[in-house]
């Protein structure tokens, strides 16, 4: 969907939940149950339809990281509200039964009723999606994953499982049966699938008219407290929409699909599967865009706590959504040119560095007010920003990245960017909750250690492109300033290859004011000492300060382990906005990557995917 028309439609979301362990709600289910009447089925009224198991706070996570555009989350319940969401964030709104279904309804233990009345929700979009608590996102999406990018029509995913024409014994595939012969009769045609049964989008006034023309029945479902039978499932409304070409459809798990999928790399669109610890380990290899865990009656509570193991696995970062004690995060970003796109959010703040040497001004916050050395910007390169960032900011956690390099602490594995999208920060977790979640339990956060190929230690690296006088003199210095740190200065650089590039960190400000002290103390009497050289060297060469911190960092960070500091190392995505450079990258890194699997190449980075 292209930006103007995202704009136009914004859309929303709707999930439905219920705290099944809440003692008002449980006492109100079984003296329904008692008043009813009649028999009814057991996946109607056993506890797995209704067991909350906070599927809800991952399914959010989850949307926060992979689908960050969503403008609007109503959550649809029974006078609850989960105890660890956040409903002062402005995105949420909690609707009550009350708001949507007539009061001879209530209360409701029928799923299918609250469907019915989804389009009456205050204020919601004409574009939404509609969610059970157990889907979630598993890979980036966008906008036009769900709706048509030129009418906006949503598109509907259908399994591969055709519809018989037999009634089914169960009590689902009966309700999905009769919905889609409801639409074939009136209309003479639709979608002969299963739905996906997963996260699905809706246009609101094509389900308004859907229940216009079939209201008798909708009235009908909406009274009946528990699923039965006679109930309209709400794969109605996908079935109406597709028969009348108000919207289009995909099968999203036949053969065809999943081969083309697995030739071009590409996640498949939706899985859906009965709650068991081996199908979560299939999901562990190959994480489709959506997937629903499905609560049956054949699940175990062994089963159901290592869904929520696996979940905090792969959304270990508390969302927005989430009641936090948050600290202060400020966290610098260095720009030096004019750019497209400054990222900035509540965490990340656009630095201009160098801008008491600059003529141009980028419109963003500048090194050279308050305690500064933006003077120094062509010897010290981005130190100047470290250096405004220890003087200047109070906040307790502090950082430093690059316009060109970032954090990426979702961990992911894509390494390349033609160009950082709008909503990178969201993209790659650079947010205040994910990291007051980190520093909860580290105590810093760096880039994965580079490896230095083709040669013996980083002395010798050294030497072989910049002066080594210069690192021998910062040796000279520690051994006189520093000697408890001396021992692991010579063991990092002439016994080891590994170091910390690019400066880049996110610490608390106890750290930063320790380090910076200590950093800043070598570096200016080493300044004191060969600056007059200095000046003589070429353009990069004279970057010196620059190059000899990151062997300093890390010196400052070995030391600081043996002292019991915590670190937690994330990988680096990059930006190259050189089309033709960035498709050599990405081919060089998928070429490298196969390489290290092989054991034909070593990697360059200490991480699992080996580059």
């Amino acid at each position: 969907m292209s930006e103007n028309y995202f704009k136009k439609f914004p859309i929303d979301i709707v999930y439905l939940w219920c705290d099944a362990s809440d003692k008002v709600w449980k006492e109100k289910k079984n003296a329904l149950l008692k008043s009813y009447g009649k028999p009814l089925d057991n996946d109607s009224t056993s506890d797995c339809r209704f067991i909350n198991n906070d599927e809800l706070k991952y399914s959010l996570r989850s949307l926060e990281k992979y689908a960050p555009w969503i403008r609007n989350i109503f959550i649809v319940t029974d006078s609850q509200v989960p105890k660890w969401l956040d409903v002062t964030n402005p995105k949420i709104r909690i609707i009550d039964h009350t708001q949507i279904l007539p009061k001879d309804c209530l209360p409701t233990f029928n799923a299918s009723a609250i469907e019915t009345a989804l389009h009456k929700i205050p204020e919601l979009g004409e574009h939404f999606l509609f969610a059970n608590d157990d889907m979630l996102f598993g890979q980036p999406v966008s906008p036009e994953f769900f709706f048509d990018s030129k009418t906006g029509e949503p598109i509907f995913r259908f399994s591969k499982r055709k519809l018989i024409n037999k009634p089914y014994r169960h009590l689902y595939g009966y309700m999905v049966s009769s919905a889609y012969k409801m639409i074939k009769e009136r209309y003479g045609k639709s979608c002969p699938y299963f739905p996906h049964h997963n996260i699905d989008a809706y246009r609101k006034s094509d389900m308004e008219k859907c229940y216009e023309e079939f209201r008798q029945g909708f009235e009908e479902t909406a009274h009946q407290q528990f699923r039965e039978k006679e109930c309209i499932q709400r794969s109605i409304f996908g079935f109406y929409s597709v028969a009348n070409k108000l919207g289009t459809y995909k099968i999203v798990d036949d053969f065809c699909t999943k081969l083309h999928n697995f030739f071009i790399e590409k996640p498949q669109d939706s899985v859906m599967f009965g709650l068991t610890k081996a199908k979560l380990k299939k999901l562990e290899k190959n994480t489709p865009c959506l997937f629903c865990i499905n609560d049956s009656l054949k699940t175990t509570d062994d089963d159901r706590v290592a869904m929520k193991e696996f979940l905090n696995t792969m959304f270990p970062y508390p969302s927005s959504f989430e009641k936090q004690q948050y600290k202060p995060v400020d966290i610098n970003i260095c720009y030096h040119k004019q750019s497209k796109n400054y990222l900035k959010n509540d965490i990340l703040s656009p630095i201009q560095v160098g801008a008491a040497l600059s003529k141009i001004d980028l419109g963003i916050a500048k090194d050279n007010t308050g305690d500064n050395i933006s003077a120094k910007n062509k010897n010290y390169c981005e130190l100047t920003a470290l250096y405004h960032l220890w003087k200047n900011s109070n906040a307790d956690y502090k950082g430093l990245m690059h316009y060109r390099r970032l954090f990426d602490l979702s961990c992911g594995t894509k390494r390349w960017f033609h160009g950082f999208p709008d909503h990178a920060a969201n993209l790659f977790l650079l947010n205040k909750n994910t990291v007051n979640a980190i520093l909860s339990q580290y105590d810093l956060v760096l880039p994965m250690k580079r490896i230095v190929q083709k040669n013996k230690n980083l002395y010798d690296h050294y030497k072989k492109h910049h002066f080594i006088t210069d690192l021998d003199k910062c040796l000279e210095l520690i051994e006189q300033k520093y000697p408890q740190i001396y021992p692991t200065t010579v063991d990092v650089l002439k016994n080891k290859n590994e170091l910390y590039l690019y400066n880049m960190f996110i610490a608390s400000k106890e750290f930063v004011n320790d380090y910076a002290s200590w950093l800043f103390d070598i570096l200016f009497s080493l300044e004191a000492e060969i600056q007059a050289d200095v000046e003589t060297r070429n353009e990069f060469q004279k970057r010196v300060y620059g190059f000899l911190s990151e062997r300093l960092f890390t010196v400052y960070v070995e030391y600081r382990k043996t002292q019991g500091l915590k670190v937690k190392e994330v990988p680096v995505v990059y930006d190259e906005t050189n089309k033709k450079r960035f498709d050599i990258f990405q081919s060089r890194t998928k070429l490298y990557r196969k390489l290290v699997r092989l054991g034909i190449r070593r990697p360059h980075w200490k991480e699992q995917y080996g580059v």
